[in-house]
């Protein structure tokens, strides 16, 4: 009975079609009994964006990581640590395509990202060519090459097949049934948990764990939208005496006075016989729905690294631990995810060989600055740390090792003649 059960979920919660080429076909029915993620499973990503779309919860958490992720500057720095202006891909991120910004193209990152897998399309001439574009693809229309299902899992170990996979070629569906086909070579995948989990060109999506948190989030506000539409309904009932066997229950004639009677204007009414009044919602407060719902949010954010704070659905105790709170955020989920695009667009442009590196930061944002402030009282505090060990005459380069510094010069303050060591100012730390 359980399989049974379980095939026929799986049947409800499936639309009855699927879109083809030439129009709409029935769902095979071995995609409803396959119990796991297909390759080129096309209903897979359109159940993960009906689960974003449809509930308030995993939005606020989807709107709120990208929002800020698009808060985001990208910058190039040389060797040197100095920084590139009029940088070629910092340009072309300013406006990736003729159609989005640099803030809307970042959200879009991320929000793909979250979803389990961000399709980066670049021109194989994005280099040379400044009207080469970038865009982020929908997983919903993309699909893959079926040859390339064989090698998902394998070790790719030469640059032949490496060569060869980026000579096949995408399928990307348009929403009027038409559709153009893309080369591997000008689609990079960034993942958000891992590509090495048995398919290096789709990550598993952390939405397939938070299943059931997100039907219980849903089923709380189903079950508050039904409680307040009852709240405002009553029950309106005869008393009759149980052992007056000779009593005739309430007629349709009585029932329509009474009916009547309660929906009127009078402040004091006469029936025939008592009658007794009830809510049919009598306490929504002990349901506890509201409460569920934040817990669910909570929860769902806490799976993509977003603190308590940060959330809002919580009070924290002071503003400061907020401003921190996202800071943590930014460096500790926010700064990764970033780092790995700007890999990607390195890779493109050829950076890695040049001995340039492509930056993505938060730092010009005001929540910030919380973190310079606390920075900057830690280098007070090494200060006052070397100049008390310069005092016993301990060696600069052990002081500097100590410390985690790298001070070329200093002074030392001493008595003892033979011990001490001219020189200026301590200076130049790097």
């Amino acid at each position: 009975m359980g399989l049974l059960q379980n095939i026929f979920n799986r049947f409800v919660d499936l639309p009855q079609v699927i879109k083809q080429n030439d129009g709409y076909v029935p769902v095979p029915f071995t995609t409803i009994l396959d119990a796991s993620p297909r390759f080129n499973d096309y209903l897979t990503d359109v159940a993960l964006m009906n689960a974003v779309i449809k509930s308030p919860a995993v939005m606020k958490v989807f709107a709120l990581q990208c929002d800020l992720f698009s808060l985001a500057k990208v910058y190039v720095y040389n060797d040197k640590g100095e920084e590139v202006v009029n940088d070629p891909a910092v340009d072309r991120l300013k406006k990736p395509n003729k159609f989005q910004s640099q803030s809307q193209f970042l959200w879009d990152y991320m929000f793909w990202n979250m979803m389990g897998n961000a399709y980066f399309y670049h021109d194989s001439s994005i280099v040379n060519n400044e009207q080469a574009s970038l865009f982020f693809l929908d997983p919903r229309k993309l699909t893959f090459p079926v040859e390339l299902e064989r090698m998902q899992d394998k070790l790719i170990l030469s640059s032949k097949t490496t060569d060869e996979i980026g000579k096949m070629q995408a399928t990307y569906k348009y929403d009027d049934g038409t559709q153009i086909k893309i080369p591997l070579s000008n689609i990079s995948v960034i993942t958000d948990l891992s590509n090495g989990m048995g398919n290096w060109w789709k990550g598993r999506s952390r939405l397939e764990s938070l299943y059931k948190i997100i039907s219980n989030s849903e089923s709380a506000l189903d079950s508050k939208n039904i409680n307040v539409r009852y709240a405002g309904k009553f029950m309106v009932s005869g008393q009759s005496d149980p052992s007056n066997i000779s009593q005739l229950p309430m007629g349709e004639e009585e029932k329509q006075d009474i009916e009547t009677k309660m929906n009127g204007r009078k402040q004091v009414y006469a029936t025939k016989s008592m009658i007794d009044i009830r809510r049919f919602v009598t306490n929504m407060a002990q349901l506890e729905l509201g409460k569920a719902y934040l817990e669910d949010y909570f929860l769902i954010g806490s799976m993509y690294g977003i603190p308590r704070e940060v959330l809002e659905a919580y009070q924290s105790s002071t503003y400061e631990n907020q401003e921190k709170a996202r800071g943590a955020h930014v460096s500790y989920c926010l700064q990764p995810k970033g780092d790995q695009f700007m890999d990607s667009i390195s890779d493109l442009y050829g950076y890695k060989q040049e001995d340039k590196k492509l930056v993505i930061g938060w730092d010009h944002l005001p929540f910030m600055q919380v973190f310079e402030k606390d920075k900057a009282e830690v280098e007070r505090k090494k200060i006052e740390t070397l100049t008390s060990m310069l005092k016993i005459n301990i060696p600069l380069d052990e002081c500097n090792a100590f410390l985690d510094t790298n001070f070329k010069t200093a002074e030392y303050v001493t008595t003892n003649k033979n011990n001490a060591n001219s020189g200026t100012n301590q200076s130049n730390q790097s």
